[in-house]
């Protein structure tokens, strides 16, 4: 009687163990959901950023068209007109430009046609660095998910005819069709320019679920 009872405790005290265990793990899970979720809150509402001489850049978030993605641009830049973007832009022309007064600092939205899904993103983005390498300077290349689509970076110095420019490029998937959002600048630029290129492009966000 007195072995079962020994028995019975040990169990009992197993059990509760265990329980108290799993109480510590779900509180660590949920302080850690709670401290993304506000950082994410956090970053969402932050629509000043600064270059870095210091200059205060205000932007506000701008939606293309119907589609449900967001980003974050500079309330002074202008979107520019077709007839400006056929000029500046040869080949495959991109739907939408926001630019500074001088189009030197340019943010880049293209919606293709090119069927994409979203788990073919990780590929199609090493596909791009291998290509690009050959005529560009890869700087570096991410990969990484905001609110469940796959998203693929890459940072590179492409040679223009005078200049070089400085790209923050990604590309996703919306509607198993290919985006690809660029900020660029010139290289004389980028010093200044490259964390606000890296606020916009982080500013993505998504109001669909993939």
């Amino acid at each position: 009687m007195k072995n079962k009872k020994k028995i019975g405790m040990i169990i009992f005290n197993i059990i509760c163990i265990i329980i108290i265990a799993v109480c510590i793990i779900i509180q660590v899970i949920v302080n850690n959901d709670t401290k993304q979720l506000e950082k994410r809150s956090e970053e969402l509402d932050t629509l000043i950023t600064q270059t870095k001489g210091g200059e205060q850049i205000e932007t506000q978030y701008t939606h293309v068209e119907d589609n449900k993605f967001f980003l974050k641009i500079p309330t002074n830049f202008q979107q520019l007109d077709y007839d400006t973007i056929i000029q500046k832009y040869s080949g495959d022309i991109p739907n939408i430009v926001f630019s500074n007064d001088e189009i030197n600092i340019n943010i880049v939205i293209h919606m293709t046609e090119n069927s994409m899904k979203n788990d073919e993103i990780a590929d199609f983005n090493n596909q791009m660095e291998d290509i690009m390498k050959n005529n560009s300077e890869i700087i570096s290349t991410n990969y990484y998910t905001v609110d469940g689509h796959n998203v693929g970076q890459i940072k590179l110095m492409s040679h223009a005819t005078d200049t070089n420019i400085y790209n923050n490029m990604i590309c996703f998937s919306y509607e198993d069709k290919l985006v690809i959002i660029t900020f660029n600048c010139t290289e004389a630029l980028r010093d200044e320019w490259e964390n606000v290129g890296d606020f916009i492009i982080d500013s993505l966000f998504f109001t669909d679920k993939n």
